[in-house]
């Protein structure tokens, strides 16, 4: 399948919001692939963290779920609005893709961006997410504390459609959300999200709720927050 320089891509994608935005060019110090993220236990534990410092939140689990969706929200975003937006593909290679966590701020970047044109893009994206960057993430989660694997695939669908609805303004029917829906079907997804039309809820929750600041996600599983949380 052919590629193609998409700099120019990237720099459009980075205009709708933050969670679309990647760096291209030469790069300075403190850049990783994120593929580190996924093979250093002790890089990971430590960016979980300082998520869990910021939220003022004790439990790991729920710096690591926060951790997971905006990072899924990233990919997708990033993902989906080429596809949607200009029938490209970014590669987003876990080695070639790169970050840099600089004061509470989690930053990717490619240095050379290319993306793949033509047909049958959409498994290929979702492969590229699923497969190639969070399925080894939920792994590596696990592997520094408990953490429901149903919970990080609910994060990885909301992330998805979150992205859709942000890239289409909330508008129904929109490239975006046609895309996300088709891609919800996929079975590694579809167990995570129950739709009723155009509205949706997962089946699981994010535990955004036990942060002290923090509440019920608008596609929660739970229609009330708990009086009482157990960890």
């Amino acid at each position: 399948m052919p590629r193609r320089s998409c700099v120019g891509l990237l720099a459009k994608l980075a205009e709708i919001s933050p969670y679309f935005a990647v760096g291209t060019g030469p790069v300075d110090d403190g850049w990783r692939p994120v593929r580190q993220l996924y093979t250093d236990s002790a890089l990971l534990d430590g960016i979980v963290d300082r998520v869990g410092a910021r939220m003022d939140v004790a439990e790991q689990r729920v710096a690591a779920s926060t951790f997971f969706l905006g990072f899924a929200a990233r990919l997708w975003s990033i993902g989906l609005g080429a596809l949607a937006g200009h029938r490209l593909l970014p590669d987003l290679d876990a080695e070639r893709l790169l970050f840099r966590d600089s004061d509470g701020q989690f930053q990717l970047h490619i240095q050379d961006p290319v993306a793949w044109q033509g047909d049958d893009l959409e498994p290929m994206l979702a492969d590229m997410v699923l497969e190639w960057h969070l399925a080894p993430l939920s792994a590596a989660l696990r592997r520094l504390g408990p953490i429901s694997a149903g919970l990080l695939r609910g994060n990885a669908a909301s992330a998805l459609l979150g992205a859709a609805r942000v890239f289409d303004r909330d508008a129904t029917a929109r490239p975006g959300w046609q895309i996300a829906r088709r891609l919800c079907a996929d079975k590694r997804l579809s167990a995570a999200i129950r739709f009723n039309g155009m509205s949706y809820r997962r089946t699981s929750c994010c535990l955004y709720y036990r942060a002290p600041r923090g509440g019920l996600c608008g596609d929660c599983v739970l229609t009330s927050k708990p009086r009482t949380a157990t960890p």
